[in-house]
């Protein structure tokens, strides 16, 4: 059944982070051209297949891809079978550009393979679901819901088969169990790269895709964060010690990396903690016995 929900935006609905211009479910698809490009947008292919033009390149859309637009940004779509079923949103806001631009480090227009498509159906449901209820508050869940799309996107979105954020985390979890495993040992790129069956290039590649991180980056970050149980659980172990554990060979840089990511060396960490536990004991202690409040009066 085709659904569609176009809000009445107000100024203040304008003024969202995220908000909605007009959504759509279970739809025909037209030919549209828009030379001078529109708002953003995310179509998805339910059924059939269509045709993405951007500048002087084509994309094929078929069941299961997606198209993000980009504001302002030219381009035309058709059918290419006898029926082209898509679910549609068109939105803006002011954190739209930066969230994409910056955080999820897509910067133009694409045709994007989808591994988990129903995931992004739902989020277009639940806008239409939202436009459709007597909820005063439409703008703002919308807003969220909005959000939302686009983080899954970024999860679940890729220009390439099969190499979404989602599928190269699975692609990658014996690195993780083997880090998890190990991070107390020497660990070396090319262990990693046997572990997961790719080459040390390639595997720094997906990583990369996969958690934003270079694979150190987190080695160094899984371990550090052992360090921090570690000290909170043996006061009286020396640093010295605490280092070897976590995976460290040498003290000085354990420190060094234990400061650049807590903002505090692993002493004032430890001090610091401990320090809040103790007064936490205090405070509990203090309310066991409370004074009566309700003493009768002689």
């Amino acid at each position: 059944m085709t659904k569609r929900y176009i809000p009445v935006l107000t100024t203040l609905d304008r003024e969202l982070p995220y908000f909605l211009v007009d959504a759509g479910q279970r739809w025909v698809q037209e030919h549209i051209v828009q030379p001078e490009g529109y708002l953003y947008q995310w179509i998805q292919c339910r059924e059939g297949e269509g045709e993405l033009l951007l500048g002087s390149k084509s994309y094929r859309i078929k069941e299961g891809m997606g198209m993000l637009l980009f504001k302002g940004t030219a381009h035309e779509y058709y059918a290419i079978s006898s029926v082209w079923i898509v679910d549609w949103i068109v939105f803006d806001g002011q954190q739209v550009e930066s969230f994409l631009k910056h955080i999820a480090g897509i910067s133009r227009s694409a045709a994007y393979y989808v591994s988990q498509p129903e995931i992004l159906l739902s989020r277009i449901q639940n806008v239409l679901d939202i436009g459709n209820s007597e909820n005063t508050m439409k703008s703002m869940q919308c807003s969220g819901a909005i959000y939302s799309l686009l983080t899954d996107i970024v999860q679940y979105a890729s220009l390439y088969p099969n190499n979404s954020a989602n599928s190269l985390n699975f692609k990658l979890k014996p690195l993780f169990d083997y880090i998890n495993q190990n991070y107390s040992c020497p660990i070396t790129l090319e262990i990693l790269a046997e572990v997961t069956g790719l080459t040390p290039q390639h595997l720094c590649k997906v990583f990369k895709k996969a958690t934003n991180l270079r694979i150190f980056q987190y080695v160094n970050s899984y371990r550090i964060q052992k360090s921090k149980e570690l000290l909170l659980q043996n006061p009286q172990m020396q640093i010295k010690e605490i280092a070897y554990q976590s995976g460290f060979e040498d003290s000085n840089y354990f420190c060094t990396v234990f400061k650049k990511l807590e903002l505090l060396s692993p002493n004032q960490f430890r001090k610091t903690w401990l320090r809040k536990e103790v007064k936490g004991i205090l405070r509990s202690n203090s309310g066991e016995n409370p004074p009566p409040t309700n003493l009768p009066v002689s």
